[in-house]
């Protein structure tokens, strides 16, 4: 894998807004997502009636199509045999849930297959336009549509459940609000400019405008919108023949995106093969605080090992949770704000990696450290990819 043909493929950002028919409720709306290096996949599943039997419903359905998917089947094959399932559920006491997919590709090509739910919301910087199911097709004894698109830099797809559509049905509107009224609002946002990201919450906030007090039914709006990759290039160990020391600084200076380092003396390869200083900036106080360095054209430099594990140890904190401002949280902050993390692990033995202080605190080695970081970075929708040295 080459990181940097990932740091020119879209980047799908993904923004949800919800809201259950009374607030004492759950709601039963869910959201399942996957991202890959190929695609970014979004599950909306709306589960037939309220409260917690439609929930059950809705995660069921949900998380056994994203099973499917994550098993191989095409978008079409894990549809078909949900579908199937749905189909009994007609009859019997099997979960039902209405639901849409969407799939977008990293070069922004977007498929969405729904099955009794409203029809998608194309955006762009400057409008919006519902996009009508174009193709109809049997599945079983049940009937799908299928959307085809292509977003650029800017554009996103909104999906929605059943309340934003039928919002109003029976007061303000006959048969509810509608999906094209909802795309005439959204146009209207973006002709105000409304930062599209705001557009779900002001979406949800109009219908309970119509609906007057609570939601007329369990609200959802999923937003899916294209921008560039925030691109992060770790650089952590020596690499394994030190002969390679210039070749592997080289080509990590000529990747695309920030670049941080980790570790003490890969700080100071990679200032001796730039030919420049480093310079200690924080003073370390501990093994909470391991010390950072400055160097000219590297965006942060740290320790090694010991910051690794501490940053697993918090990476799942929202970063306005993470106070103070060592090493460890400026290094979790710029985790937060990447899509796209490439970690360049040297090989080299470090002799300090194995002695008993590091055992006792339970600090793990580099290469196993970075493999346990990558998996939790991964659960927080991150594109990871490792390459050794």
């Amino acid at each position: 894998m080459n990181p940097d043909l990932l740091a020119e493929k879209k980047y799908v950002e993904i923004v949800t807004a919800q809201a259950p028919k009374k607030q004492s409720q759950i709601c039963g709306d869910y959201i399942i997502t996957d991202r890959t290096e190929e695609a970014t996949t979004v599950i909306l599943a709306d589960g037939m009636g309220t409260g917690v039997k439609a929930n059950i419903a809705a995660v069921m359905n949900a998380s056994r199509l994203m099973e499917l998917l994550r098993l191989g089947f095409s978008l079409r094959e894990a549809c078909k045999k949900l579908v199937d399932t749905l189909h009994e559920a007609r009859t019997s006491n099997i979960p039902f849930a209405a639901f849409s997919v969407c799939r977008i590709l990293n070069s922004g090509h977007a498929t969405i297959i729904s099955y009794e739910m409203p029809s998608p919301i194309l955006l762009s910087k400057h409008f919006a336009t519902y996009l009508p199911h174009q193709r109809f097709f049997t599945m079983g004894l049940e009937i799908i549509s299928e959307v085809n698109c292509v977003l650029e830099y800017g554009d996103g797809i909104i999906m929605v459940s059943d309340g934003v559509s039928q919002a109003g049905m029976g007061r303000q509107f006959r048969m509810g609000w509608g999906i094209q009224n909802a795309s005439y609002f959204i146009d209207g946002l973006l002709m105000q400019g409304i930062d599209i990201k705001e557009i779900p919450n002001k979406v949800l906030q109009k219908v309970k405008e119509i609906c007057i007090s609570d939601y007329g039914d369990d609200t959802t709006c999923v937003l899916m919108m294209c921008r560039e990759s925030n691109v992060l290039n770790v650089l952590t160990g020596p690499p394994l023949k030190k002969t390679d020391d210039e070749r592997v600084v080289k080509g990590f200076m000529e990747m695309k995106g920030k670049k941080v380092i980790c570790g003490s003396t890969t700080v100071e390869i990679v200032s001796k093969c730039l030919k420049t200083k480093a310079i200690m900036i924080e003073e370390p106080e501990g093994y909470h605080k391991p010390p950072s360095y400055k160097i000219e054209g590297i965006d942060f430099a740290s320790e090694g090992a010991i910051t690794l594990n501490q940053i697993y140890n918090i990476i799942d904190m929202q970063p306005e949770k993470l106070v103070g401002s060592s090493a460890v949280t400026t290094l979790a902050r710029i985790f937060h704000e990447s899509d796209v993390i490439n970690f360049i692990v040297g090989t080299a033995t470090n002799r300090a990696h194995k002695s008993f202080i590091f055992r006792q605190m339970g600090i793990f080695p580099r290469e196993v450290i970075v493999k346990l970081l990558s998996e939790r970075l991964k659960k927080i929708g991150k594109i990871v990819n490792i390459e050794y040295v």
